[in-house]
């Protein structure tokens, strides 16, 4: 069985399983597959919710196997030089594959219901990438019906609670039924024996649920409108080529009040050394050797964080119009724009309107009614330059996440430059 049509993209860090199944989780993906060497790639898919206790819902041809594979990273390996094919389909669509270097690139693994749409986005693919070579869709289709190798097969996304030790789960469940047995017990005790007298308590007992809210909501920090561009400024000073060390790659995480960044060079030119790029250092940097051939530098930058709970957040319709219509227009400028459905804040929290009880079953005096805030997980993949299009529509976002690589290009584009970045955050929102 062959999976095709996965969302590409790039895995940038140590741990590459587990950037892999959170990756994964955003995207609200059940299965996936990582690939690629130097270079690594995961690729993403949604099985249908009826078929995923028995078997996928992927597009199959053939005879089936168990676990199924992903096209896309059986055509890489199959042609780890690199190439790209158009291959018809048994139904009639046709699909676009292509791979560098034994890695899916993310422009490819489409499928088209025509032959014409099909070839347009090829030529798109070849201008931006005319190196590859062409392989014959029905050899290529040939190859992939007899090929079975283990480092195409799909990984079913395993949940975080199937990842915890058993001793952990076995003792999480205990403590739920020492926390419900008591309730139950009482409930039962009553029922057969009835009620006893429970003398009246004039004071409210306050929701635990309520208070946590509450406690999350002012905890929640936000970033300001203007601190996406601070930290582009900040990045952006990074000089690509400095006394023969040349600039790979940049990071920067975000915690509670800075933002914590890297940046990899290694060494373009013979006379290039450690001594001469440590000179340079800024006051404040720390930098660290790979002894020969790579340094890292590592500094920090002051965050303007804002409290959820001081801010006024747009209403889901808002951003689902307003919000979502200017990320529309701004998707030209980048290679991939994606943007989660709303999850709450505090997950299964109940509505604020009703008001608690007493032990005596009294109402009492009504909580000040608070809204539901939700937040959607949003990841830009495109040209540095683009990211200066933010935050554009975005009113209330936390930035958790920037990567900039260098990847020279030997035709820039719109949507391709030789400063590749990926943006990633959450925006809020109340309904």
């Amino acid at each position: 069985m062959l999976a095709f049509g996965l969302r590409w993209f790039a895995l940038i860090g140590s741990n590459v399983p587990k950037l892999a199944r959170s990756r994964g989780r955003r995207l609200r993906a059940t299965h996936y597959v990582v690939g690629g060497a130097p270079a690594t790639v995961a690729g993403f898919g949604r099985a249908r919710p009826g078929l995923r206790r028995s078997r996928p819902a992927w597009s199959s041809h053939g005879a089936g196997v168990s676990p199924p594979q992903a096209a896309a990273q059986l055509f890489a390996l199959l042609y780890p030089e690199g190439a790209h094919s158009l291959v018809r389909l048994p139904d009639g669509r046709h699909w676009l594959a292509a791979a560098q270097g034994g890695a899916v690139l993310s422009q490819a693994d489409k499928l088209f219901g025509s032959l014409e749409e099909a070839r347009r986005e090829q030529q798109a693919l070849l201008a931006l990438r005319p190196g590859l070579r062409e392989q014959d869709g029905e050899l290529v289709w040939a190859a992939m019906m007899r090929a079975v190798e283990p480092g195409a097969a799909l990984a079913a996304l395993p949940s975080r609670w199937a990842e915890l030790p058993l001793a952990l789960r076995v003792f999480l469940v205990c403590i739920g039924l020492a926390a419900a047995a008591p309730p139950l017990w009482n409930t039962a005790f009553i029922t057969f024996v009835g009620p006893t007298a429970v003398k009246p308590e004039p004071a409210s007992v306050p929701d635990p649920q309520v208070d946590a809210y509450r406690a999350l909501v002012h905890a929640t920090l936000a970033h300001a409108p203007a601190e996406l561009g601070r930290l582009l400024a900040g990045v952006g000073k990074l000089p690509i080529q400095v006394s023969g060390w040349a600039l790979r790659r940049a990071q920067c995480d975000s915690d509670a009040l800075q933002w914590n960044c890297a940046a990899v060079y290694v060494r373009a030119h013979p006379q290039a050394t450690n001594h001469g790029l440590y000179a340079l250092l800024p006051d404040g940097w720390q930098v660290s050797f790979k002894p020969l051939e790579e340094a890292t530098l590592m500094w920090r930058m002051a965050s303007g964080a804002l409290r959820l709970a001081d801010m006024t957040l747009p209403a889901a319709l808002h951003v689902d119009t307003q919000v979502v219509g200017g990320l529309q227009g701004l998707r030209p400028a980048f290679a991939s724009v994606s943007l989660s459905p709303a999850a709450p804040l505090m997950p299964l929290m109940p509505r604020m309107a009703a008001a608690p009880q007493t032990h005596t079953g009294q109402a009492a005096p009504s909580l000040p009614d608070m809204p539901v805030i939700r937040r959607r997980a949003l990841v830009l993949h495109g040209p540095l330059r683009s990211m200066a299009l933010l935050p554009g529509p975005i009113s209330a976002a936390r930035w958790s996440r920037l990567v900039v690589n260098v990847q020279p290009q030997l035709q820039p584009s719109l949507t391709s430059s030789a400063l590749v970045a990926e943006l990633q955050g959450d925006i809020y929102e109340q309904e």
